[in-house]
């Protein structure tokens, strides 16, 4: 198979996609496999071209938190994405569908930071300390591939990451209890998912651990922390609605 072409080369290719509404190969199905390292570098190079275009990081979405053990030590690892302050989007937003490709929709808890973060060594008690509430959120998933890759092609492509919806209410994470927190997703009235913060390695906030002990963390950045409802497609016309027990309902449509 072809070399991998040069990162910036392939951050383009993602960039207009997402541009055009024009899904691409996947780059695993093109040049074979490659590694998480390879996988980084475009996604620096995405993220480098954003930047000098004027956007800026607004946080970072969390994939799947996962518990691993190094020798006879535990410790909690998360996938994560970048949110842009483009793709930051209020409570009750209409988002034309023109501006996603294949987007499904879940329901999550985020964090809002009060001050910076950084491993190694955060606690739970400290990350919640640090942060200045929870929103209720919603992310769209929206790949810019024509199809599931592996997990070095969503790690080149942000984490599938398209918006993030969050509401209008903060709340202290402190004094909630987000591993009983229930949330109801609904699409067009009919309830589609619904969880708890449990479904976040046991709460929230491990996901926001795991990721300040990855790399440091800024005051105001907002952490998507995973779903906790499943994820489910949205069309043109869709109205998305989640309650979020202790944080009121956030909605979105697709037109």
């Amino acid at each position: 198979m072809p070399t991998l072409p040069d990162p910036k080369q392939l951050a383009v290719e993602l960039i207009a996609a997402a541009e055009q509404g024009a899904p691409v190969e996947l780059f695993s199905a093109r040049y074979g496999a490659f590694t998480r390292e390879q996988a980084d570098a475009v996604r620096q190079a995405w993220l480098a071209l954003k930047i000098a275009s004027g956007g800026r990081i607004a946080g970072k979405k969390l994939g799947a938190v996962e518990r691993k053990w190094r020798g006879k030590a535990q410790a909690l690892e998360a996938a994560y994405g970048y949110i842009l302050d483009s793709n930051l989007l209020l409570d009750g937003t209409t988002l034309p569908a023109a501006n996603v490709i294949q987007p499904r929709i879940e329901g999550e808890f985020a964090f809002l930071l009060a001050r910076d973060l950084a491993g190694p060594g955060v606690t739970a008690a400290q990350a919640l300390a640090a942060t200045a509430g929870v929103f209720a959120a919603f992310e769209v998933i929206d790949s810019r591939f024509q199809r599931k890759g592996t997990p070095e092609d969503a790690w080149a492509d942000n984490l599938s990451h398209g918006y993030a919806v969050i509401g209008t209410r903060l709340a202290p994470a402190g004094t909630m209890d987000l591993t009983n927190a229930n949330v109801k997703l609904e699409i067009n009235g009919e309830v589609k998912g619904a969880g708890t913060g449990a479904k976040i390695a046991g709460h929230p906030v491990h996901g926001l651990v795991a990721l300040a002990n990855q790399q440091a963390l800024r005051a105001g950045e907002i952490i998507l922390t995973g779903s906790v409802t499943g994820a489910f497609g949205i069309k043109a016309g869709d109205q998305v609605r989640a309650e979020f027990e202790g944080l009121g309902t956030i909605t979105l449509n697709l037109e």
